[in-house]
């Protein structure tokens, strides 16, 4: 829960903080780090290693409500001539990855510019030695990080997306959405935290011998 996550760091020193953020994907991270006192953020993003630390520091340029600040920065990349049993090969080894992102191969070239889109049951159907490109959409939908959430939600609802690429303006890849990220920003806070009914477990009564 968002309060108790603010509650319970708010708590803690700046060091512990940056341990937890660490080990949290970067745009939750940049989440929690927003939910901080003004005066506290920055000493815990400069307590952060490296990696991570560029990670969050790029997500906060962008507006929550944009496709910038919806997206996440760890997502799994593979060149076009890579065969299906490569790349599935390499997706065991994606522990790092949140596994919502995935679902989806994506292409790049040497320029990490967004060139193709492979969907995960697509690779594990193919003849394993078939090159990623042979099975890939060539033009898969995309958004810039500054596209509104309208956007985003239009484009995963009008074409069935489970993840959805951010290119820059170049065209390369910088972040993908995946569709837990968008029902997370549009569901009212109101709906997420209503009590659900209890389950009528109780036992159905027995006809009469």
């Amino acid at each position: 829960d968002d309060d108790e996550q603010s509650r319970l760091l708010a708590s803690r020193t700046d060091a512990q903080i940056s341990e937890v953020l660490t080990r949290m994907r970067a745009d939750d991270a940049a989440d929690a780090l927003l939910d901080l006192p003004q005066d506290r953020r920055q000493p815990v993003l400069e307590a952060l290693g490296p990696d991570q630390r560029r990670k969050v520091t790029a997500l906060l340029g962008y507006n929550e409500t944009t496709a910038g600040g919806l997206m996440g920065v760890d997502y799994f990349t593979q060149r076009p001539d890579t065969t299906a049993a490569a790349a599935l090969d390499a997706l065991r080894t994606a522990h790092t990855n949140q596994p919502e992102a995935l679902l989806t191969i994506y292409l790049t070239d040497d320029d990490d510019r967004l060139v193709g889109a492979v969907g995960l049951v697509a690779a594990l159907q193919a003849d394993p030695a078939v090159a990623l490109h042979e099975l890939a959409d060539k033009e898969p939908v995309r958004l810039h990080p500054d596209a509104d959430v309208i956007d985003v939600i239009t484009n995963m609802a009008d074409y069935n997306m489970l993840t959805l690429p951010v290119v820059d303006h170049d065209h390369r890849l910088i972040g993908v959405i995946t569709v837990d990220d968008v029902l997370e920003a549009v569901i009212p806070e109101n709906w997420r935290r209503r009590e659900h009914p209890a389950t009528n477990h109780a036992t159905p009564p027995r006809d009469h011998e």
